[in-house]
C-alpha cells in the first residue's frame, strides 16, 4: 500500500461499534447543569491537557475562558453548517497561540490522516485546532486513545448535554479494543499506545 494510499484510508464505522459509541465514554453533564463553575471543577484539574471535540463543546468552552489544548472542529453543527460567528470564535485562537492544523475525515468514519494529525497535535508542547474537513463526531475515539493518561477529553451528547473523560489505562484499552473492530489497518504504528 503506497504512502498516499494509507493517508486516505477511510474506515466506516460497524453499527455494533457505532451503537457502543453513542452511549457516553465519561461523565456526562446535562446542559441544564452545565455552568463556568461547573465545568472549571470537572476539566481545569493540575493543569492536565484538554482537548475538545465538536464546533459546540469547544464554543461552549471557550465561552468560559477555558482554552483547550487542542480543539477538534468541522463548521457543523447537527448536520448544519454553522455560521460564521460562531465558527470564527473556535478557529481565531491567535491570542491563545493555537496554530490551526487540518485533515480529511468524511462523516461516518475515521481516516488515517485524522489520526495521524491527532498524534501529531498531542506529540508536541504547542496548541492546536484541527479543523475537519467531513466531520469530526467519531474522532473522540483515537483522541481517547492516543491521548497521554490524565488528558480530559470533552465531547457532545447530542440533545443531552457535555461528555467529560479522564483518560487513563481503562479508557485507553476500551478505545483501542473499538479501533480494532472497526479496523486494525488504523492501529498499524500505534500499537504501542496501550499494553495489550
Amino acid at each position: 500500500m503506497s504512502s498516499q494510499e494509507k493517508k486516505n484510508l477511510k474506515v466506516s464505522i460497524p453499527p455494533n461499534v457505532l451503537k457502543e459509541l453513542k452511549k457516553p465514554l465519561g461523565k456526562l453533564v446535562l446542559d441544564r447543569d452545565i455552568t463556568e463553575r461547573k465545568l472549571r471543577k470537572e476539566i481545569v484539574v493540575n493543569n492536565e491537557k484538554l482537548i475538545t471535540v465538536g464546533d459546540r463543546t469547544t464554543e461552549r468552552v471557550i465561552s468560559f475562558n477555558i482554552f483547550p489544548n487542542l480543539a477538534i472542529i468541522d463548521g457543523i453543527e447537527r448536520r448544519q453548517v454553522k455560521n460564521s460567528t460562531g465558527s470564527s470564535r473556535v478557529t481565531d485562537r491567535k491570542s491563545v497561540g493555537a496554530t490551526k492544523i487540518s485533515c480529511i475525515n468524511p462523516p461516518g468514519s475515521i481516516t488515517k490522516e485524522a489520526v495521524d494529525k491527532i498524534k501529531f497535535a498531542l506529540s508536541v508542547e504547542k496548541n492546536f485546532v484541527l479543523q475537519v474537513v467531513g466531520e469530526e463526531d467519531l474522532l473522540t475515539l483515537p483522541v481517547c486513545y492516543l491521548a497521554p493518561s490524565n488528558t480530559i477529553v470533552c465531547y457532545g451528547q447530542p440533545l443531552e448535554g457535555l461528555v467529560i473523560i479522564k483518560v487513563d489505562h481503562s479508557i485507553k484499552r476500551k478505545a483501542k479494543e473499538l479501533m480494532k473492530l472497526i479496523n486494525s489497518k488504523l492501529l498499524t504504528g500505534y500499537d504501542d499506545v496501550v499494553a495489550v
